[in-house]
């Protein structure tokens, strides 16, 4: 197994150093050949003994991510967008990941927070298309969650909570082990004032512990300037000491390693931390300790600790003095609250490598359910689909032409269709958000889940635009859509269609609050099961204003991949949705009745129950079932097998047979197999096997392939 790690900027930052060596000496326990991708490769050999890449090396980058077996982003905290607008440079590797069709996990890291919705909606594609989160407190497990995120997550500890710590000598009298760093305030105003003040109020706790305790101040730094990294505590820890009564040390080694830091926070008697990672480095060795917080996963430490009270903010440091001199005075209890704490998160990190080996063998966890609607609080954005689109005017068009005068709309947001139908309708609403619920004589919109609401009454009408993606259970809704519909009434449902352009280009990445995965043929052949024959299927988008719709749209020569594309093709990449119109009847055998033929060795009676299905669809599954049909009637159930699954599988198109043969890629002239066909193929591989069999079968007499490029010469000419 070939695991390659990114996003370990430098290991001049100790903190990053002690989590990216957890995960070395993690993963090569676990049989894992390891490479690295680091900002500063040179100080990566350094520390850690491993080749490593550049990270401004894109081609070789992509290289070692599609030679790899497994991606897992180094844990620290930089996915959010305090600092910089854009969050994309830093979603680099997840995306070659992605189209290198490798799996990728976000190990030990802080999530967010992201105040931009650009930044929300980058990290909830690349998060969505995580094999594995493992995050490491519960603000950044609350973001994933808020977010809508279905990959597998679990929230764990930071990687460092293990790891090596170089035996370090005790120094004689109390030792207050400290941390600063210099910090830009991001959006909290005057960055050199706020400095400023953080450093006096370190200055003044400092003095005060000396003055209480008669021991010393030793300033450690986290972070130097070894190997060309940016960010030197030191500089900050000379200014502090500068401005003590009282004497202190500050360590001026630049190539301390993070093994020896780890000793010496451990070697103090109470530690006052600004950097996360040195608080970590001195509780995990029971040192008690006062935190400042530049971030939230300070807070998040603190928090996990038990000592929520003993942090400060780094905009707000007022009062610091007293909370180390008071938790100094109680540093028994609070030791014995740290180290009962770091037991359990030792434990807990073992668990979270032991997960990550899991998924570096191959396991996948399976995803969980995407917070829903209502809990998500998006009541008030309801009232931006209050907005008569083009495909609730398509409904609309459906109702009023066919449809009865009690109508049912499920996932009505607003009820907007009701009152585009007007008072000649009797129309009853159901959508999620609270804000949006009314009651009129005959106008009521209610408060309910699509999936969860049940009818009390019977409807001529029942809508579900734009709502079935959410669903729990689409076979019960559809089952309920049904049970309320009177005999002959109409049932006007979409389904999102998964193989728009937008979505082949994100490779399939979709909301992550969407459950619905049916396909279309999927989708109609449920439908019939459940008692709603299928009378059309209409294309449809969701733009605004008098643009065309889908199937107005003439054809051009090139289109979207520089192709030439047959009007199915086309119309299968451009309709956001397809729009399913049916009329409440009889239940039909299903996919499940086809299912238990084939199993029981039925052949004859699985291919009438899936001729009888597909045909009654507009698409190019028919092609198929006629095939699986003809291997039927001369004796090879095993093509007629293989060519009824391949009926089932594929994309909807409108239009006559040869439209079909189009959208399959195939191109028949001559119908008398007497006389022969030849096959025009855009696939030759794939279709000179098909050709190859209808030979061997005698099912015509000659046959020839003809390749695409010639096919599109002979269609210019």
């Amino acid at each position: 197994m070939k695991v390659l790690i990114t996003d370990s900027f430098c290991s001049s930052n100790r903190g990053d150093a002690a989590i990216l060596d957890a995960m070395i000496g993690g993963l090569r326990r676990g049989g894992a050949n390891v490479d690295v991708v680091s900002h500063f490769p040179e100080v990566a050999r350094h520390f850690h003994g491993i080749p490593a890449l550049d990270d401004r090396d894109l081609v070789g980058v992509a290289s070692a991510i599609a030679g790899a077996d497994l991606v897992v982003s180094c844990g620290g905290s930089f996915l959010h967008d305090l600092y910089a607008p854009n969050l994309n440079p830093r979603l680099a590797s997840f995306h070659l990941a992605r189209r290198a069709g490798v799996p990728y996990v976000i190990f030990g890291q802080s999530i967010g927070p992201f105040v931009s919705p650009l930044s929300r909606q980058a990290a909830r594609e690349v998060l969505d298309g995580a094999a594995w989160i493992c995050v490491r407190d519960e603000a950044s497990a609350r973001v994933v969650r808020e977010l809508g995120v279905g990959a597998p997550l679990r929230q764990g500890v930071d990687a460092a909570v293990v790891g090596k710590a170089r035996k370090v000598p005790r120094g004689p009298g109390p030792v207050l082990g400290v941390t600063v760093r210099s910090w830009h305030f991001p959006g909290q105003g005057d960055a050199a004032l706020l400095q400023d003040q953080y450093e006096h109020a370190v200055a003044e706790a400092c003095d005060a512990f000396s003055q209480h305790t008669g021991g010393t101040v030793r300033f450690l730094s986290n972070c130097t300037s070894y190997g060309g990294y940016r960010q030197d505590d030191r500089v900050a820890a000379r200014r502090v000491a500068a401005r003590m009564a009282c004497e202190a040390e500050v360590v001026e080694a630049a190539d301390v390693d993070f093994a020896t830091l780890r000793g010496e926070c451990g070697a103090c008697d109470f530690f006052l931390g600004t950097r996360m990672h040195s608080l970590i480095f001195a509780t995990t060795a029971g040192v008690p300790a006062v935190g400042v917080a530049y971030e939230q996963k300070t807070y998040e430490w603190m928090r996990q600790l038990g000592c929520g009270t003993e942090v400060v903010g780094i905009e707000a440091p007022a009062g610091l003095p007293e909370i180390l001199v008071d938790a100094w005075d109680h540093r028994e209890d609070l030791a014995a609250e740290v180290s009962r704490q770091v037991a359990a998160m030792k434990a807990v990190a073992q668990e979270d490598m032991e997960g990550l080996l899991a998924v570096a063998a191959g396991a996948r966890p399976g995803r969980h359910r995407a917070t829903r609607r209502d809990e998500r609080g998006w009541d008030g954005e309801t009232w931006r689909f209050d907005v008569a689109h083009r495909r609730l005017r398509q409904v609309a068009d459906i109702v009023v032409g066919e449809g009865g005068g009690a109508v049912l709309d499920l996932g009505c947001s607003t009820g907007l269709l009701g009152r585009m139908l007007g008072p000649a309708y009797d129309y009853h609403g159901v959508d999620i958000a609270p804000s949006v619920a009314t009651r009129d004589q005959r106008f009521r919109v209610e408060t309910g889940c699509i999936d969860g609401w049940e009818p009390t009454r019977s409807y001529d009408v029942v809508v579900a635009s734009g709502g079935l993606e959410y669903v729990d259970d689409l076979v019960a809704t559809v089952a309920k859509i049904r049970g309320c519909l009177r005999e002959g009434g109409l049932a006007v449902l979409t389904l999102f269609n998964l193989a728009h352009f937008a979505r082949a280009v994100s490779h399939g990445s979709r909301h992550p609050t969407w459950t619905l995965e049916a396909r279309p043929d999927d989708f109609a052949l449920l439908l019939r099961e459940a008692g709603l024959r299928v009378q059309r299927v209409q294309a449809t988008t969701v733009g605004y204003g008098p643009a065309p719709s889908v199937s107005d749209e003439r054809p051009t020569e090139l289109e979207l991949d520089g192709l030439v594309q047959h009007a199915p093709e086309r119309l299968t990449r451009l309709a956001h949705h397809w729009v399913f119109v049916c009329r409440a009847g009889a239940t039909e055998a299903g996919p499940q009745r086809i299912e238990a033929e084939l199993r029981a060795g039925h052949m004859p009676e699985a291919l009438r129950a899936a001729v009888a299905q597909v045909r009654e669809l507009p698409w190019a599954a028919r092609a198929w079932s006629d095939l699986g049909t003809l291997w039927h009637a001369v004796g090879r159930d095993d093509n007629a097998r293989e060519a009824l699954l391949k009926a089932f599988d594929l994309d909807p198109t409108r239009g006559d047979v040869q439209e079909n043969l189009d959208a399959l890629g195939l191109d028949v002239e001559v119908s008398d197999p007497e006389t022969g066909v030849m096959v025009q193929a855009d696939n030759e591989e794939a279709w000179r096997s098909l050709v190859g069999q209808l030979l061997d079968q005698g099912l015509v007499a000659t046959a020839r392939v003809v390749s695409g490029m010639r096919r599109k010469k002979r269609a210019a000419a």
